[in-house]
C-alpha cells in the first residue's frame, strides 16, 4: 500500500501538552458535550388544536400542532360525493387555520388522498376558489383506501404563520 494510504499518529498527544493546554481543552470539550446534550434535551413547543379531543384520542392523532410559526394540520376527510366531500374538507381546514388567524394564503404545502382520485380530478375546480389562485406546492395521491371505508377524500395541509409583532 503507498505511503498516503497509510494513517499517520499524531505528532503530539494530550500528555504530552503543558498543563494549562490540557486543562483548556478539557474544559472545552467538557463545554462542548454540555451544549450537545442541551441541545438533544430540547422540547419542541408544540400548541394544539382539537376539532373533536375525544375522537382524536380514540384513533391517535390531533387535528393540528402549531410548532414555532410553522402549523401542520392533520387530513380533514370527507364522504358522501366528491363534490360534497371538497366542501367538507375545505371547509373544516378552513376552520382550523382561522383558530390561528390564518387562511389558504398561509399553507405552503398540501397533499390530497383519494381512493378514487379520477372522481377528484373530474371537480379540481371546487378546491380553487379556497386558495384563489395562490396555489401551494401539492400532491396528489390515490389510495387503496382511508381511514375509514366511506371516505372518499383527506387532505393535510402545511402553513406558515405570520410571526406576530411584538408589543412594547
Amino acid at each position: 500500500m503507498p505511503d498516503k494510504y497509510l494513517i499517520h499518529k499524531p505528532v503530539l498527544n494530550f500528555k504530552q501538552l503543558p498543563m494549562s493546554k490540557q486543562k483548556t481543552t478539557v474544559i472545552g470539550l467538557f463545554l462542548l458535550a454540555l451544549t450537545i446534550n442541551l441541545h438533544a434535551q430540547q422540547v419542541v413547543s408544540k400548541e394544539k388544536f382539537h376539532t373533536n379531543e375525544q375522537m382524536e384520542n380514540d384513533i391517535g392523532y390531533t387535528q393540528a400542532v402549531k410548532v414555532g410559526n410553522t402549523l401542520y394540520i392533520s387530513g380533514a376527510v370527507g364522504w358522501g360525493t366528491m363534490h360534497e366531500a371538497i366542501k367538507i374538507v375545505y371547509d373544516e381546514l378552513r376552520t382550523t387555520l382561522k383558530h390561528y388567524n390564518a387562511d389558504f394564503s398561509n399553507v405552503v404545502k398540501e397533499n390530497l388522498y383519494s381512493p378514487v382520485l379520477d372522481s377528484l380530478i373530474a371537480h379540481k375546480e371546487l378546491r380553487k376558489p379556497y386558495y384563489n389562485n395562490d396555489y401551494p406546492a401539492a400532491t396528489w395521491v390515490e389510495v387503496k383506501r382511508l381511514y375509514n371505508a366511506d371516505l372518499v377524500l383527506e387532505v393535510e395541509v402545511i402553513a406558515v404563520l405570520p410571526k406576530l409583532k411584538k408589543h412594547k
